[in-house]
């Protein structure tokens, strides 16, 4: 800007030079052609008219100089440029699969809510939203869960004789269900006490018993562990990681470790129907966050293989998370054979939970018996 008034008052003191210049050299003119002293007036208001024009002339051009940067932002453009650049680049990506769309998407939600935040693709909702007892549709509703039976006689001729081998948990334990929650809509507020995803853990847990798979079902309430000792919900895979090491140290026969969720996407992405039924999706989550994950991927990728075999399109695949999408390890750095499984979202039903976890059981009492074969 300083450039500019200095440029203009050199454009001025230039504008004046001329005009007395011309001036004189035209008087000097006259007076040797001895032309009269009215003409040389009348050349004289010529050129004041003309100096007169000039300096309207700069005038509009200063004008329009001084209000440049209040319309035209160089950085603006480069921003716009850099944007555009972007958006471009990202538009030429093309994900391979489910689990790299739901990343991609979730890696841009970074938005508050008064539930609490979000962060990578997990949910991280407040204390006291998790506290907070949410009235139920219909009373007594976990005893539906209990009760169900499966809808065909399992016969087996394998049996662990009382040996748990595997040991199912939830981290996220208060994770619940929109249908048996009055007046709820909202995802991040289906959370409950007592009607929540550790009632699918141990529907999964009956079904693998029936076909003489030993497990082990741990329901404890994180969330009520995690008020105890002044933590948030951030902190759920320390406190279910401590949970698992002791379990483990009780009962060094446990090799599989089965971390129980439900995802928080509605119904439309969560349920797919087979032989007219509708059931409850599955997804294997691995973290990536240590050394040996490789291992864990393998065993999930041999579950989704035999799922693919058995119940086609029931298991949506694997997802690889590592630290920038949530916790990157999720305690499975304590077993090769520890994975967590998502079944269903927030709007599933008990009697998809239930189809879907004989399913899951049908599939991993096989894999174990014939897992040395």
């Amino acid at each position: 800007m300083i450039v500019f008034f200095g440029f203009s008052i050199n454009f001025s003191y230039l504008f004046a030079t001329l005009f007395k210049v011309l001036s004189v050299k035209k008087y000097r003119s006259d007076q040797m052609s001895g032309k009269p002293k009215r003409n040389r007036k009348k050349k004289r208001s010529l050129l004041v008219i003309l100096l007169y024009i000039m300096i309207s002339l700069f005038t509009i051009w200063l004008l329009m100089v001084l209000t440049l940067p209040f319309f035209y932002s160089p950085e603006k453009d480069k921003e716009n440029a850099r944007t555009d650049k972007i958006n471009s680049s990202e538009l030429k990506k093309s994900p391979s699969n489910l689990g790299e769309i739901k990343d991609e998407v979730s890696e841009k939600k970074d938005d508050k809510t008064s539930h609490g935040l979000s962060a990578g693709d997990e949910l991280l909702p407040t204390m006291e939203n998790l506290f907070q007892e949410r009235e139920l549709t219909i009373k007594n509703i976990d005893a539906v869960f209990e009760n169900m039976k499966s809808p065909k006689e399992i016969q087996t001729s394998h049996s662990t004789f009382g040996k748990e081998v595997v040991y199912i948990y939830s981290t996220h334990s208060r994770e619940a269900f929109l249908p048996y929650l009055k007046d709820v809509d909202a995802p991040e507020e289906a959370y409950h006490s007592k009607v929540n995803i550790t009632l699918v853990g141990k529907m999964l847990g009956r079904a693998l018993e029936q076909r003489g798979v030993g497990t082990m079902v741990d329901s404890t309430d994180i969330v009520q562990v995690l008020d105890s000792k002044g933590l948030d919900f951030t902190s759920s895979y320390q406190v279910s990681g401590e949970q698992v090491q002791s379990a483990r140290s009780e009962n060094n026969e446990l090799e599989f470790f089965l971390d129980i969720h439900r995802d928080s996407l509605r119904k439309d992405t969560t349920t797919v129907e087979m032989n007219g039924s509708n059931y409850a999706n599955l997804l294997f989550v691995v973290g990536t966050g240590h050394k040996d994950f490789e291992k864990n991927l393998a065993f999930a990728e041999n579950l989704q293989t035999a799922l693919d075999a058995r119940y086609p399109a029931l298991s949506k695949g694997i997802i690889q998370k590592d630290s920038s999408q949530g916790n990157g390890i999720y305690n499975q750095d304590i077993s090769p054979n520890a994975i967590i499984v998502e079944i269903g979202g927030v709007d599933n039903t008990a009697e998809e939970f239930h189809r879907s976890t004989e399913a899951l059981a049908d599939v991993f009492s096989d894999y174990y018996w014939h897992k040395e074969e």
